[in-house]
């Protein structure tokens, strides 16, 4: 299977100028988010703190906010960009190949998951830490531990995990390269606003606001949050009342609530998104069964 993964990198990276367009768009989104989605949130705070201009603290803060929204929709755009290679074999009818061949077909449709996940993590890490770079400067890698970052590649792993697993059940029904391009571009635009990344989760109405919720994507962006924000909002909310804290972190995704109100603790998601993954690896299977009975 090792063979398989190999060979689909090299299939995937074959076509230079889509893999550099790849990191290009990771640019692009960067800098569309630094200049109209960062000043909106500044406007927010200055207004909730009372002051007529935003610190350094304040500019980096919603730096990260933006970063670990970055982060989430390339898990999902990465990974799903990954599995082109296996629309791509079954539009030349290569699937059909491959089935002649002494490996199995789970090995098959395995080597093309393994790959998207692996490239995913690779992407996503990446841009994470390209956009703290580039956001708040390279100096400011170093604010973060070792363990800070094993925890961010264990969220990027589940974040990439999970996307996969969203996917799988979509492109069983995808045979062609221009519907998987119209696919991929459906969904970078609803990740971005289901998952509290284009408009922050306080600013719709309480249904919409469990919807987000809920899916799981926001979850992702949520624990991405409250390991690259951290620090930054302790500095800039050192002397801000506990409500206008809390408000915040609602406000803008840092802490979910449930329809009671309460906050779901990191664990809680954690499990949520474990038995999402599981859900969604049945749900392909299913699909397939079903397909081969026809």
């Amino acid at each position: 299977m090792f063979e398989l993964i190999s060979r689909n990198r090299k299939v995937y990276t074959r076509d230079r100028l889509a893999f550099f367009m790849s990191f290009l768009s990771v640019i692009i989104l960067i800098l569309v988010y630094q200049v109209f989605l960062g000043q909106i949130q500044i406007d927010a705070i200055k207004e909730a703190l009372n002051s007529d201009t935003a610190s350094t603290d304040t500019i980096q803060m919603v730096n990260y906010w933006l970063i670990s929204g970055l982060t989430t929709i390339i898990s999902m755009t990465s990974t799903l960009g990954a599995f082109g290679v296996m629309v791509s074999d079954r539009e030349k009818k290569l699937s059909e190949d491959f089935k002649v061949s002494p490996v199995s077909n789970f090995k098959i449709e395995l080597s093309y998951a393994v790959f998207a996940i692996l490239f995913g993590i690779i992407m996503t890490m990446f841009s994470c830490i390209f956009a703290i770079g580039m956001f708040n400067g390279f100096s400011a890698l170093l604010d973060y531990s070792m363990m800070d970052y094993l925890s961010i590649l264990g969220v990027v792993t589940m974040g990439t995990m999970l996307s996969a697993t969203i996917i799988l059940p979509i492109l069983a029904f995808i045979r062609t390269s221009s519907a998987f391009t119209t696919l991929s571009t459906i969904v970078g635009t609803f990740i971005g606003f289901i998952s509290g990344v284009y408009l922050s989760i306080g600013s719709v109405g309480g249904s919409l606001q469990q919807v987000m919720t809920w899916f799981p994507l926001t979850q992702v962006n949520a624990l991405l949050k409250q390991i690259l924000m951290k620090d930054a909002i302790n500095k800039v909310f050192d002397k801000a009342p506990t409500s206008i804290v809390t408000n915040y972190k609602e406000s803008y995704g840092v802490i979910l609530q449930n329809a009671s109100g309460e906050h779901l603790s990191n664990h809680f998601m954690l499990a949520y998104l474990s038995i999402i993954i599981v859900v969604l690896l049945g749900v392909d299977l299913m699909i397939k069964k079903i397909k081969k009975m026809k």
